[in-house]
This record gives structure tokens, sequence and C-alpha cells, in this order.
């Protein structure tokens, strides 16, 4: 029975999340017509350069800083799509470096002329079809002599097909012409305009809230200049919000402490705190266990009074977090580690309410009295009003807007007042134990309820694991996985028929893997810059010419993953790098490839993972390749064969 409800459980909630993950968007612009290029052939820089000029312009601003424009002149015939495509294509963007410093600048791009789609003619498109300037705002005070050194990646497309382009251009500040007064320019208003609309996202706070004092259109695109390199870092603005229900509106504790007892109470009745529901019906069902009426309400009363104690210990202690940190509401789930940590506990839950295993402290299964009710009331009050945080309701809106920035001891006032609000019920059923003679006793009809229960904390884990960031998803699954697995042992090995010394064990040893998972989750991931992606032309041009070590892989590849976390760590590929002067290129077969994938197969495979070592000179036609799982030692071993003669000593 147990096998089969973790089985039913991890299928659900595995399934779910990678569909709802890693299902393709129906009408997803990137996987449009133009965007299908990217599986073709790219041309080489020299055919780049004949589909798609570049040249440089530098003018000086009235502020007296540079600009650089960067003209993108697309040959007749061809256009590009606008750094916003529109509804279709891939996006022109530009990565601009100033050499030798090495900064990267910012690019502000024009809006592209809007037109139907050549292939689609129910999509609108912003497409640059003349030459069109992008501007490149330079560091405040920067004197030549500098280089500039430009990226370029877009989609040339003719009436007929597409073709991604990647272009490099670069130049020197001493073979541009002497710059002019950028006024003077045809461009300007037109750069006037993006600088505009650049200083409208981060407004400046000059005047007052009701008069706002505009600086010249000179003065605006100067800021736009120095605020886009980084110089300025303008201050939020002052507004003077007006309610539609002033009537609502906080402004003293007098009034604040009503209005939260009133939504900590209202708080029980919101949508979002249904999943948790059963967490706070569980104590009073299993109360109603009792035969002897006296005995009933003696057990009524105490759970619920414990229960309400662990809902004001949570909001007293929200409030500290929150007074002392500056956090707003719910903000603490805009944290992933606090995310996956709910949606770890959700599940766990959801495993015991199937039957997987019995939790010690909060016991959820109404048939199952534990050995301290005390504590568990205690901590199903506390978990439950955690649980329900990130929801909201009538009256909370304002008590909070003002609340949020009084002193820390006004906040635990007030949100000691919302935990009364939430309480109250509980409280009620404390002093009048006789209200539970509406509640039905207990009886074989429960154990459906607890597995509804579970389907709803199982959906709530899956809201929670949708809210992640993506990269998190896969740890995240990995996270529940070995919870699981730590429940279902737990519950194997940490029955009464096992000693209290094995059973403490057990679970000690299970809350550590589910911990440490947890930790090794959320933990920041690694940076990757050592890897380039696989580009054929670059390849062959490289070939021969450069030691190269190319990694195939794929998202869908588990053992290419795991390749990933230990042999091809960022810190290893780092060393390895200064010992053998080599290129590391990534060849990402997660989509259809048919240049990688006729490389694969020219190197003898069929099946990823594989690494090829390519030597430079004449032996670039003699690879070294290492296929399936392979040690750190064996991609060492292999290196220093392959690239003996680049060994630094």
């Amino acid at each position: 029975m147990r096998i089969s409800s973790i089985a039913l459980t991890l299928l659900l909630a595995l399934f779910f999340s990678f569909a709802s993950a890693n299902a393709e968007p129906l009408a997803d612009p990137s996987q449009a017509h133009p965007s299908e290029a990217a599986a073709m052939p790219s041309a080489d820089s020299g055919e780049a350069a004949r589909i798609i000029h570049a040249d440089w312009e530098l003018a000086v601003l009235p502020s007296g800083d540079l600009l650089a424009v960067l003209w993108l002149t697309p040959a007749e015939g061809y256009k590009t799509y606008g750094n916003d495509p529109g509804q279709t294509g891939l996006p022109t963007r530009a990565t601009v470096t100033l050499t030798p410093a090495g900064q990267i600048l910012p690019v502000l791009y024009p809006p592209g002329k809007q037109t139907p789609d050549l292939f689609e003619k129910d999509k609108t498109v912003n497409i640059y079809d003349d030459p069109t300037p992008l501007f490149v705002p330079l560091p405040k005070g920067l004197a030549k002599p500098f280089g500039l050194t430009a990226t370029l990646s877009l989609l040339a497309c003719t009436g007929k097909s597409c073709w991604p382009l990647r272009l490099e251009t670069a130049v020197s500040s001493e073979d541009i012409p002497t710059p002019e007064p950028a006024e003077n320019k045809p461009w300007w208003p037109q750069f006037l305009k993006l600088a505009d609309a650049k200083r409208a996202q981060r407004p400046d706070t000059t005047g007052t809230a009701d008069t706002a004092v505009s600086p010249p259109a000179e003065q605006a695109a100067g800021q736009a200049a120095e605020e886009a390199v980084g110089q300025v870092v303008p201050a939020a603005p002052i507004f003077s919000p007006r309610s539609i229900t002033p009537d609502l509106e906080v402004r003293s504790l007098l009034k604040a402490i009503p209005l939260a007892f009133l939504a900590g109470f209202l708080l029980n009745l919101m949508p979002c705190v249904l999943p948790v529901a059963c967490l706070k019906l569980s104590g009073l069902l299993a109360a109603c266990a009792a035969e002897k009426e006296r005995d009933r309400h003696h057990t009524i009363r105490r759970h619920n009074l414990f229960f309400s104690l662990g809902i004001l210990v949570y909001f007293s202690l929200l409030a500290l977090v929150l007074g002392l940190a500056g956090f707003a509401w719910g903000q603490l789930f805009q944290r992933p580690g606090v995310i996956l940590g709910a949606a770890v506990v959700l599940f766990a839950l959801g495993l015991s309410l199937f039957g997987v295993f019995h939790l010690p402290v909060i016991d959820l299964k109404s048939v199952h009295h534990g050995k301290n009710p005390k504590s568990q009331a205690f901590s199903t009050g506390f978990l439950a009003t955690l649980l329900a945080t990130p929801c909201s309701g009538p009256f909370l809106g304002g008590v909070l807007a003002w609340t949020l920035l009084q002193p820390v001891p006004v906040v635990v006032t007030v949100f000691f007042s919302i935990g009364l609000g939430m309480a109250s019920p509980y409280m009620a059923l404390a002093v009048m134990p006789t209200f539970v003679r509406f509640v039905p006793r207990p009886g074989a009809w429960l154990s459906h309820i607890e597995k509804l229960a579970a389907f709803l904390l199982m959906a709530t884990c899956l809201y929670f694991l949708s809210i992640l960031p993506e990269g998190l998803l896969f740890p995240a699954l990995a996270a529940l996985l070995v919870t699981a697995l730590a429940c279902y042992v737990a519950g194997v090995l940490a029955t009464l028929s096992h000693g209290a010394a094995t059973r403490w064990t057990v679970r000690i040893l299970a809350l550590a893997a589910v911990v440490g998972v947890c930790l090794w989750a959320v933990a920041p991931q690694e940076e990757t810059t050592h890897w380039q992606e696989f580009d054929h032309a670059q390849f062959t041009s490289r070939l021969g010419k450069e030691n190269l070590l190319l990694d195939f892989t794929a998202d869908w590849c588990p053992t290419c993953k795991a390749l990933e976390k230990t042999v091809l760590t960022p810190h290893e590929i780092a060393r390895l790098k200064s010992k053998y002067q080599f290129q590391a290129i990534r060849v990402d077969l997660t989509r259809e490839n048919p240049e990688a994938m006729a490389l694969l197969r020219a190197l003898g495979s069929a099946s990823i993972p594989v690494a090829a070592l390519f030597p430079k000179g004449a032996d670039s036609s003699r690879p070294i390749v290492l296929r399936d799982l392979y040690t750190k030692i064996q991609l060492e071993a292999a290196m220093a064969e392959a690239f003996a003669h680049e060994k630094k000593h």
C-alpha cells in the first residue's frame, strides 16, 4: 500500500511539473518560421559582411561626452528584425566592448519600421530595411585613443528565406573621422527620442509631487547617456497617491488594530488558504473522536488554544523579520530557498496523508492521536499560517501599507492583531467547545477526505514549483525525489516495531538528507563563461589553428548533466584551460541541429555524451574522443596526449 501511494504521488508531481516546464508554447514567436532558420547553416563572416554592412561614426553630445553610432545597412533585397522583433522573428542584438578596458557598453536600439510579416501577413513585425543607427553612449570623460568591438547577432531575410548571421566589427578611434556635434546630425531627433525614453525609465526627482521640472532635451540626452553606462542611479519618484476608499486608509495605530483584527479573521476565508485548511481541520476531527463529551471538550479546548498560540507566535516572529529587515508582506516568498522549502514541506505532508510515513510532530491524520498533542497543535498552527502568508485579503493592503513604514514595536503590535483575528475562530472554539456538535463524527469516510486533502497539498506544491526560477526546476524535482525516498525509508524503519534509537536515527538521517538536497538545489550556480556556443563556420575556421574541446550535450541527456556537475565544472575547465591553452565549445543538441549531428557522426558516434579534443596543426584531423561517462583523470590524460605541445611547463 505504501509503495503504491508513493508511486502515485511521485507520478503526479513529476509528470505535471515536467509537463508545465517543458511543454512547447503553442504560439511562441521564437519557434515561428524565421526562427527555424537557426537550424540552417549560418553564413560565414565574409558572407555576413556582404549581407549586412557595418560602419562606425562618432559624435559629440552637448554635454561634451562622446557618442558612438554603429550603422547597419542591409544589402539590397534584405531586411533584418528590430531589437524588439514584434510578433515573430529573432531580435537584432549587439554586444559592444570598449577596448582595452574590456567594458561592455549599453546600446540604444531604434524601434524599427512596423510592417506585416512577409511569411505570415496576420503578424506585425519591426524591421530594419534601410541604414539604421545603433547608438552607443561612451563613458563620461573618455579620451582617445580607444577601440570599439561589436559582435552582432541578427536574422537577415529576403522574400524567400532567412539566414541567421553573426557579424563582428572592430574599429579604433584613430580610424574614425573627427567627431562632429551630435545636434547637427540627421539622426539627432531619433536619438533624443530614445534618450528621453531611457530617462523616463529612470525618472528624475527634481521638483515636487505636483510639478515636475523637465530638463532641456540636450540635458536629457546627456543624462540618458550617463545613466546608460551606470554613472547615474536616480532615486525613486515622489508620489501623492489617492485612494477611492479613504475611510479604510490607515493613519494611526488606533485605526490599524481593529482593521488588522478584521483582516486576520477574513484571511481564514480566502481561497488561497484552502490547501492548508486540512491542517486546521485535522486536529478538530481528531478531537471529536473521543467517546466521552467531557474528554472531547477538553481535547478540543487544548488543541485550539495551542493551535492559536502557533498562529500568534508565527505572526510575532514575522513582524520582527519584516520590521527589522524592511521586507514587504509575502516578500519572503520571493526567495527561492523559502519557496523550495515550502514545496518540500507540502510534499512531505501530502505523503503522510497518503500513508507513506507518520509525522512525529505534526500529525495530520485524523484517526491518529500523537503522544504530544500540545506540540502537534502548536506546530500545525504555525505551519498552516506560514503557508497562508502569500495570501492577501480585504483590509490587509491598507493596514500593511501604513504598518510596514512604522517602528518595529508598532509592526509587532499590528501583526499580533492580525494573528488574533486569524486565531479568533479557534479561540472561540476553545471557549465554547460545544460548537463542535455540528461537526460530524470521524469514520471511514475521513480516509477519503484525507486523500483529497493530500491532492490539494500536491497541487499547492506544483504552484510553488511553477514560481521557481526555470533553472531551479530540475534541482527542485530532485529535492522532491529525495524527500519521497526519505519519507518512505522513515515510514518503513521508524515504526513502533523498531527501537527508539533506531527510529530517531532514521528520522535524523532522513531529515539531514532532505535538508542537504535542498541546500544543494538552491546553492548559487557557478558561471559557465568558459564555454562558447557551437558555430559551424567558426569551428571550421578555427580547426587546425587552435586547440579545441567540443562537448556534445543536451538538456534531455541526464548523463551529460552528470558530467557537467562532476567533470566539466567551471573550476576544472578553467584549470585545464590555463594548463593546456584550448577553446571550450559546447555543442547543444537539445534541439535539432543538422550540422552538429553531422559532426557527431563524423566522430564515429550516434549518441551523447561525447567530448572531442582537436589539437592544432596537422593532427587536427585525428581528434581524441571520449564517449559516455569519463572522469577528470581520463579527461586530463586525453588532453595531455592531444595538446602535449601546448602544455605549460
